[in-house]
């Protein structure tokens, strides 16, 4: 079976079938990241994401978005058409050679089309169904359509997050489709043990709300106490110094605990004498008195770069670096020396860096691969691995099953 199969594939020999868009590709480049085979079932047309910003270099077109280079690296591309028969044919020929199964269509889709669990199962009755949606299979808001933004809003993190004199701010990017991804291939990772265990497959029911109500302890903290969460900015809810600082050329993320009060006014030798009260030492005093704190501490970071002053936290053992931009993170000799990025090259897109694995096993770390072209790979799997000839593949794709 196609895949990685390096030291660091931990679990290269498991198939994924990845029919996912937008909201569920993150759960597939995970478990791509763990050495699976993730073939991505696509659309003729492509998958949607494929027509999402940012684009590389004016190529606005399939091939050209970043978005979906980075979600699909290193996986396979096929294209077929499930609301076909043929299609759905070949569809439940992959599953009965496959391990996972993974969808993010609204709940009632794959049944409606005979290709429900039950269905799925037939096949693979050791398979594993990863469906992740908004809301879950079941309930009141199971239809509901979940951009990025209502899954954050609805698992309570948007409520928290953003200055708290102004309108709730969302995140960057699409933190609730990754944070629910997660989850999901976590889900995975246990339904695998079971499979291992007992010889029976699963259905991982994921949903944003939920995963997202884990985020920050929101719903935890009412559910216990009927505390309500705040809006704090970057200010941390229960302790000061412990937010973003400017310096001279950008700005430092301080986490002043009292332990690390006293040491930070030694280094800072010119403070004002009052904060040498011994009060201050406590984390709570200090957080009711965040403004003043934080005004006085600025007064002393903003006389410094950020990374000499990153140093002088360091040096001294106090919690303090800078806040990289996207060019200060690829420059970073951290960074450098555990190689997270490497070289790629995609026959659109040209040759670029690109993040790696997010882990290494036994002090290695996998290479990025570039993302596939669409259907680049449907005659390696159509021919290769089920068994078609040239001519039905041909005329499979004339029926625009493919």
């Amino acid at each position: 079976m196609p895949g990685t199969n390096t030291p660091t594939s931990l679990l290269s020999g498991y198939r994924v079938l990845d029919l996912s868009s937008s909201m569920g590709a993150f759960c597939g480049k995970l478990l791509r990241d763990l050495g699976m085979d993730v073939i991505k079932v696509e659309p003729r047309e492509g998958d949607a994401t494929r027509r999402e910003a940012p684009f590389a270099k004016g190529h606005t077109d399939r091939e050209g978005s970043l978005r979906f280079a980075y979600l699909n690296a290193g996986k396979r591309s096929i294209t077929v058409n499930i609301a076909a028969e043929s299609g759905r044919k070949l569809l439940l020929a992959l599953v009965a050679c496959s391990d996972i199964v993974l969808e993010d269509f609204a709940p009632g889709y794959l049944s409606a089309r005979n290709l429900g669990y039950e269905v799925l199962l037939e096949r693979q009755n050791k398979l594993i169904l990863v469906s992740l949606t908004g809301f879950g299979q079941d309930g009141p808001y199971a239809q509901f359509k979940t951009p990025d933004i209502v899954g954050n809003a609805m698992g309570g993190l948007l409520y928290i997050s953003g200055d708290p004199q102004m309108t709730p701010c969302n995140p960057p990017e699409t933190q609730s489709y990754y944070y629910a991804s997660l989850f999901a291939s976590y889900g995975v990772m246990l339904a695998l043990w079971q499979r291992e265990m007992r010889g029976i497959g699963a259905w991982i029911d994921a949903s944003i709300q939920a995963s997202m109500a884990l985020h920050e302890h929101v719903a935890f903290n009412y559910s216990a106490e009927g505390r309500v969460m705040k809006r704090a900015g970057s200010q941390h809810q229960h302790n000061a110094p412990a937010n973003l600082f400017q310096c001279k050329n950008g700005w430092i993320a301080l986490f002043v605990t009292q332990n690390h009060w006293p040491i930070l006014l030694k280094v800072w030798e010119d403070h004002d004498p009052a904060l040498d009260d011994p009060k201050w030492i406590n984390s709570n005093l200090r957080r009711q008195n965040a403004d003043y704190i934080n005004a006085q501490v600025t007064s002393f970071t903003s006389r410094f770069l950020k990374e000499d002053l990153a140093e002088l936290m360091q040096k001294n053992g106090i919690p303090g670096l800078p806040v990289n931009s996207p060019s200060d993170f690829i420059k970073d000799p951290h960074i450098q020396a555990r190689e997270f990025f490497g070289i790629v090259k995609h026959p659109v897109l040209g040759t670029f860096a690109q993040p790696g694995c997010p882990f290494m096993v036994d002090g290695k770390r996998d290479a990025p691969s570039a993302a596939p072209l669409l259907g680049q790979h449907n005659h390696e799997v159509f021919c290769g691995e089920l068994g078609l000839s040239a001519s039905e593949l041909a005329v499979l794709a004339a029926e625009g099953v493919i």
